[in-house]
């Protein structure tokens, strides 16, 4: 439309094209399509604009589905400290570390647990890497696109990933929870602390494989026993694992299982509260089962609490020649304690200074759970056993220090005392 103010003459020209959509039943709004021809827009540009109407369509996130993998939340990442809580020391699982320049002997590693794996299962693995690659459209649906875009178009090399990283998961995990823990220690071909780091990477949320890989290499052939150290390994991370080791796992349905971190989660949050028919399948399947899940579930750990409430239960401290205090929460009153009984000797000046030093050297230290296992078992039996706990308490309570003796010594005497010459005024002779 072309228009002059007739009042002052041609002060402006405007020229566009408008196009009014009045067919509008609701009579809620009007779509104006104003369209500029005067200014032309490069191929990148157009683009750049229908990205706003792919955004628009996509929608809001579906809270009800299951989460995806994916990096975490950029305001984490920023933040240097949080970087060994989801970035890998040893071992990358999936595709977000896959290619970290750090992570080099990852590679190795994984294929030589993925070669013994291939070698006890006991199917073809041409078999197992064919079940991987039938079910590689949904595997990837368990990532967020973003994570998958350099494998948009190489299914093969994903579904390698996957084969390769299953494997070498299935197979770290057996080696220390699996059925004949000894039997397995003596074929181990890598150390102890190596493993233990692959075990902690395990957890990471930037290192979790669909559990749907597991299930698949587990699907025939020898791989029951491979899965059934899944839980045991999964309750290894938990403190206290009381009586819900089994429980929980028999609720978790084959195909519905999103990964491992999310498994550890569902552990922890397992409800208390169950069938009255579970403690009799647990006294019969457990305390009388096989040896092989008895010397398994020694592994596992235990809540052992500070030194001043394991000297209430009756474990008292002594001073040795070992310096393998790692297992042990220090604050300044067990350092107190520790010194008095000779297990150490305080050069810093302060309880609370070599509190703080213990605890910043057991963040990195690597634990030994199969050399301390029978220690951690007996401890924790005998901190559960009522009737030690009683004389425990009352022994520390009455015998602490020769004054609570001789008070209670007293206090028996004036009792007996009292009792007698209630007994004699009674009974006096006629």
């Amino acid at each position: 439309m072309s228009s002059t103010e007739e009042g002052g003459g041609a002060v402006g020209a405007v020229s566009t094209d408008q196009t009014i959509n009045k067919n509008n039943t609701n009579n809620d709004s009007v779509n104006i399509d104003m369209r500029c021809t005067d200014v032309p827009l490069s191929n990148g540009e157009l683009a750049n604009l229908k990205s706003l109407d792919k955004a628009f369509d996509g929608g809001e996130r579906n809270l009800t589905a299951n989460p995806l993998i994916r990096k975490v939340p950029s305001t984490l990442r920023r933040t240097v400290d949080f970087m060994k809580y989801f970035k890998p020391k040893v071992i990358s699982i999936g595709p977000i570390h896959h290619d970290d320049p750090t992570l080099h002997e990852s590679k190795e590693l994984k294929l030589k647990l993925a070669a013994k794996f291939v070698n006890n299962i006991g199917v073809e693995r041409e078999s197992l890497y064919s079940n991987i690659k039938k079910e590689m459209d949904g595997l990837k649906k368990c990532y967020d696109p973003q994570e998958l875009e350099k494998y948009r178009d190489d299914d093969e090399k994903l579904a390698w990933m996957f084969f390769v990283d299953g494997c070498a998961i299935l197979q770290a995990v057996y080696l220390r929870y699996g059925g004949d823990i000894f039997y397995v220690y003596g074929q181990l071909f890598i150390k102890n602390d190596m493993l233990t780091f692959v075990y902690s990477d395990l957890f990471l949320l930037e290192n979790q494989l669909p559990f749907r890989v597991l299930e698949l290499l587990t699907s025939s052939g020898n791989g029951k026993k491979f899965m059934n150290a899944i839980p045991r390994f999964i309750d290894g991370a938990v403190i206290n694992q009381g009586e819900d080791s089994e429980w929980w796992w028999e609720k978790q349905k084959e195909g519905e299982r999103i990964h491992l971190l999310n498994l550890l989660r569902e552990r922890l949050l397992v409800g208390k509260g169950k069938p009255w028919w579970w403690r009799w399948h647990l006294w019969l399947f457990t305390e009388h089962g096989s040896s092989n899940e008895a010397r398994t579930k020694r592994h596992h750990l235990h809540n052992i609490g500070n030194v001043k409430e394991l000297k209430k239960a009756g474990i008292w401290l002594k001073a040795s020649k070992t310096s393998c205090l790692t297992d042990i929460s220090f604050n300044p009153e067990d350092v107190k304690e520790m010194r008095d009984a000779g297990v150490l000797y305080n050069g810093l000046g302060s309880e609370e200074e070599v509190a703080k030093l213990f605890n910043k050297m057991n963040a990195d230290l690597v634990p030994s759970p199969q050399i301390y296992s029978d220690v951690e078992q007996q401890i924790h039996n005998h901190c559960k056993n009522m009737l030690i706990n009683n004389v425990a308490q009352w022994y520390h309570a009455y015998f602490r220090s020769p004054w609570s003796f001789w008070a209670l010594v007293a206090a028996i005497a004036a009792l007996y005392l009292s009792a007698l010459q209630t007994y004699y005024t009674i009974h006096q002779p006629k």
